[in-house]
């Protein structure tokens, strides 16, 4: 039987003080997981090209081994090489959570590197800002086709190649709990299917490519998604960072 979603979930109608508190402390205790301190990441709106690409594409480009087995940076929704993307001029950055659900017109999860990929403009355009399916099993009742939109539990999904999924949700994941309280809820599926989510995200292999991007950004920022750290399993285990991610 599937974990009931409210055993990961907080009950709001009886959170008290000590609950807040609790919410506070684990947020504080992953941002300190991340990093001494947490960037004054600049503004998606100041960011030029030159920006992003030097934040984005070049990281890629620099994270990309097509020597090493499974090393390519592959984009994660048409599954092409970064090499491709750029010498076909048909790059565009990505954020794994649109910038339609942050809510605080303030936070800085939109402009928050780590929270983006390298895409095709065409898949971006296609995926647009509808919720990402991140979990493995099919829906049920129809199929999920990569690079197709389907209805679940009334809501629109973009679906992910399956290879590619665990790799997004760790992004997403990050970005829902470095800045909670910034964005809005996640999708109905995503809560319900949430251990799914989380179970893929952890036994899933980490790609090489995956690994080095979070590495650079460690360099650039020293900050960095402790999902991809050698404890990041320990995350998963959380109930109260679980509540952070889906809240």
């Amino acid at each position: 039987m599937r974990d009931k979603v409210d055993l990961l979930l907080p009950n709001l109608s009886a959170l008290n003080l000590n609950g807040i508190r609790a919410g506070i402390d684990i947020q504080q205790m992953w941002l300190n997981a991340c990093g001494p301190q947490r960037p004054d990441f600049k503004s998606w709106k100041s960011l030029s090209g030159k920006d992003k690409r030097r934040l984005m594409h070049d990281v890629a480009l620099e994270a990309d081994d097509d020597d090493e087995v499974d090393g390519s940076y592959i984009t994660p929704y048409d599954e092409l090489d970064i090499d491709d993307v750029m010498e076909r001029r048909v790059w565009s950055v990505e954020h794994v959570l649109p910038r339609s659900r942050v809510m605080d017109a303030t936070s800085d999860a939109k402009s928050d590197p780590l929270g983006w990929t390298t895409a095709t403009r065409s898949s971006n355009s296609k995926r647009s800002n509808h919720y990402l399916m991140l979990w493995k099993h099919p829906v049920e009742g129809q199929f999920a086709i990569p690079g197709t939109v389907v209805r679940i539990e009334g809501q629109l999904h973009f679906v992910p190649p399956l290879d590619q999924r665990a790799r997004l949700a760790r992004k997403w994941a990050y970005i829902r709990a470095t800045y909670a309280g910034d964005l809005s809820p996640p999708s109905l599926a995503q809560i319900k299917y949430a251990p799914e989510i989380m179970a893929l995200a952890k036994t899933y292999p980490i790609h090489p490519s995956e690994q080095r991007v979070n590495d650079i950004f460690k360099r650039m920022f020293d900050w960095s998604n402790p999902l991809l750290k050698d404890n990041g399993d320990d995350w998963y285990g959380r109930a109260e960072w679980r509540s952070l991610v889906f809240s």
